[in-house]
């Protein structure tokens, strides 16, 4: 049976709440009482690290939320979280002699690491692209131009498909330090957040160029990293071959995540084709998360490894999220119910065991039976972020927070067809 109005309204106004929720923890606890900027980390109670340093992907990941749900009706309040998080990225992490933004700065906003990702400049023109929408001005535009201009002549790869992972200061490759378990050259994650910059960079100026960069990342996607069964492929060569190692891994959330900024990316395109290939591909990403990757619970396990024949079952925060939303996307696709009850067994599974309903936020991770995780477990350690934090480089408002604004916006469009 199909959701009723009512019901959809009932789970709009939940996503609301919690939305609300989300932004104002952020808003009492991110930004530094003492400074301009925002704490690098906090405990489980909200209680700043002072040392803690500050990161490139946290600050873009504030501006990026804060500038969203500042530009949705009666959340002006958080404009002034985006005015300040717009500050740090341009005036703290970026780069005025080589161009690009730091990885990670001190407390005194000197530089900590002057490494350069692909996927931390991906995120800041992400972040800037949607600040842009909240406040546009031509001296922004000419910023985020610039930005995609230095990406294109440094990250580009000239000789073989893709982007390269990783740089020094001043743009020369390096080996070392890309997002990948093993140094490999190509990373799903740093082409999957380029894609969703490179669309929120079209959405806010169409050019040829951008176009053009766009329809290719789609096309990698579509030829490369999705595999047969509705994965994503992790890790690849230079030619953008996946690894022997990379095939035995599926990522549970990177797969639902995909399913839908796929999708997005290929909308703000314009393509019917793309478009219309990609709608049946999600479903079947999706399909392939519901089939490996959910427990019956509504939680969303990590990863499967060895070929599936084991399955990290900690249950993180982000994935959570992203399950919302890809589900939600697939329900919109289809109007098959199924769908739609996935979101509400998700829900009912992040509302129970994943939200710290006495302290504000959400857990980091919690375990298979729903138990949080405090303290960082020496046998299965998180890549990036602690357990015993709220806030920390990697821990961001920015999968929640995005979330609950996509499920809300998504329910209206179901409600007015």
């Amino acid at each position: 049976m199909k959701p009723s109005g009512e019901e959809l309204e009932l789970y709009s106004n939940k996503f609301r709440l919690e939305l609300t929720n989300i932004l104002s923890w952020w808003k009492d606890h991110a930004a530094n009482k003492k400074g301009d900027g925002f704490y690098g980390a906090a405990d489980l109670e909200g209680r700043p690290v002072l040392e803690a340093n500050q990161s490139c992907v946290l600050n873009t990941r504030i501006l990026w939320t804060f500038s969203a749900a500042a530009k949705n009706p009666g959340h002006a309040a958080y404009r002034d979280m985006a005015h300040r998080a717009f500050r740090v990225v341009t005036e703290r992490f970026t780069d005025h002699e080589f161009g690009g933004f730091f990885m990670e700065l001190t407390t005194d906003y000197l530089v900590a690491s002057d490494i350069k990702h692909t996927y931390a400049q991906a995120f800041a023109l992400y972040s800037l692209c949607k600040y842009h929408e909240l406040k546009p001005s031509p001296e922004l535009l000419n910023t985020i131009q610039t930005i995609f201009h230095l990406l294109e002549e440094k990250t580009r790869d000239k000789q073989h498909l893709g982007y390269i992972e990783a740089f020094t200061r001043d743009w020369k490759p390096v080996e070392e330090n890309r997002m990948a378990d093993n140094n490999e050259p190509r990373s799903m994650n740093t082409h999957l957040h380029l894609l969703e910059a490179y669309a929120a960079l079209y959405k806010v100026w169409k050019d040829e160029l951008v176009k053009n960069r766009l329809a290719e990342l789609l096309d990698i996607f579509l030829n490369k990293i999705i595999r047969d069964n509705g994965h994503l492929g992790i890790f690849f060569d230079e030619e953008f071959n996946e690894t022997e190692s990379s095939k035995e891994i599926c990522s549970f959330g990177h797969d639902i995540e995909g399913s839908w900024l796929l999708l997005e990316a290929a909308e703000i395109l314009g393509d019917e084709f793309i478009t219309s290939t990609i709608e049946i591909i999600s479903v079947k990403m999706v399909d392939a998360v519901d089939r490996e990757g959910m427990d019956k619970d509504g939680g969303l396990f990590l990863e499967s490894v060895r070929s599936g024949s084991h399955i990290r079952t900690n249950k993180h925060w982000w994935l959570q999220a992203e399950n919302l939303v890809g589900f939600m996307n697939a329900f919109e696709l289809t109007r098959d119910n199924k769908y739609w009850e996935t979101v509400k067994l998700s829900w009912d599974f992040i509302e129970k065991h994943v939200m710290d309903h006495k302290r504000g936020e959400w857990y980091t991770k919690v375990n298979r039976l729903g138990v949080p995780f405090l303290t960082e477990p020496e046998d299965d350690p998180s890549p990036y972020y602690r357990n015993d934090r709220k806030i920390d480089p990697w821990k961001c408002p920015y999968h929640n927070g995005r979330a609950m604004m996509e499920l809300v916006m998504r329910i209206e469009r179901v409600l007015n067809k």
